[in-house]
């Protein structure tokens, strides 16, 4: 399997706004800011997306081939611009999708998405998991557990 590990830093732009994020045309979930991920998958070519039925600004396709026991860095970066302030205009999103090197990504992943963390909880961090197998217990709950 290949691991690849997606992250959002926190940004004042677009911060309330979580884009859709795909995986050879099948979308996997939300990307929130200030969040990561965590998906293995297969080894083999993949296309990964930022919502491609929107027209995006920027790099939001990146295809990549995944090599067994390999880690990769994927990172979302987003910027918003007002084409016009005196005539309405739709607002420019922009999305970067790039593909990061392990050091850098390490560093980011640190100060941008454990910020929340208390000292108790420290030797247990966890990044959210998302698979691409479909249902889990993971993501459930026993609702009458209150």
């Amino acid at each position: 399997m290949a691991t690849v590990y997606i992250y959002r830093p926190s940004a004042m732009a677009n911060a309330i706004y979580s884009p859709e994020f795909y995986i050879n045309g099948e979308m996997k979930f939300n990307l929130k800011a200030g969040k990561k991920y965590l998906i293995t998958l297969l080894p083999n070519e993949y296309n990964f997306e930022i919502e491609p039925d929107k027209k995006y600004t920027g790099t939001t396709r990146l295809t990549l081939t995944l090599k067994a026991n390999e880690l990769y860095y994927l990172r979302l970066d987003t910027s918003l611009k007002i084409k016009n302030a005196l005539t309405y205009e739709n607002y420019q999103r922009s999305f970067n999708l790039i593909d990061i090197d392990d050091a850098q990504a390490i560093k980011e992943i640190t100060q941008c998405c454990y910020q929340d963390i208390t000292d108790k909880n420290k030797s247990e961090l966890k990044l959210e998991r998302h698979s691409s197998d479909g249902f889990s217990t993971d993501k459930t709950h026993n609702p009458f557990s209150h």
